[in-house]
């Protein structure tokens, strides 16, 4: 399956904030919107990205500092992995695993379309693996069935 065909039916959609905007703007958006990230732009284009692993990264390198004085710019993780529509599912989870990351934003030429979580992505992955266990179940069951017929 193709990242596009995921977001066709699972789409969460995103947030962002000006790299000038601090920390605190940040996390009160993210709270406001219960999301674990904000995506990160300078000129409407995406320079990082800003999630609840930077909130502590931000509290260990700046702790004199309050929120509300630390630019965003200066918290966020800059460098940025992405993917693409059409990346596979699969493919996708595995770069997500590998790097360690748990929100991927999908680019589609110079424009965000879509932020997915692994989260959002492990549970469809569990949904068609349960169904795959059902059906082979069945299998069995029939397979059984002609044997002792």
């Amino acid at each position: 399956m193709k990242l596009q065909e995921f977001l066709n039916g699972e789409v969460r959609g995103f947030f962002s904030l000006d790299a000038s905007q601090t920390a605190e703007d940040a996390i009160r958006l993210m709270t406001k919107k219960q999301v674990g990230c904000v995506l990160v732009t300078e000129d409407d284009q995406p320079v990082g990205i800003f999630t609840e692993r930077d909130v502590l990264h931000c509290y260990v390198r700046c702790q004199e500092k309050p929120y509300n004085e630390i630019p965003l710019k200066q918290a966020m993780t800059n460098k940025l992995i992405v993917g693409r529509p059409e990346d596979d599912l699969e493919q996708t989870i595995s770069l997500m695993v590998q790097a360690d990351i748990r929100h991927l934003p999908i680019v589609e030429g110079q424009n965000v379309v879509d932020v997915i979580y692994i989260c959002d992505l492990l549970h469809h992955q569990m949904g068609t693996l349960n169904t795959e266990i059902r059906y082979l179940e069945e299998y069995l069951k029939d397979l059984q069935s002609a044997v002792t017929d």
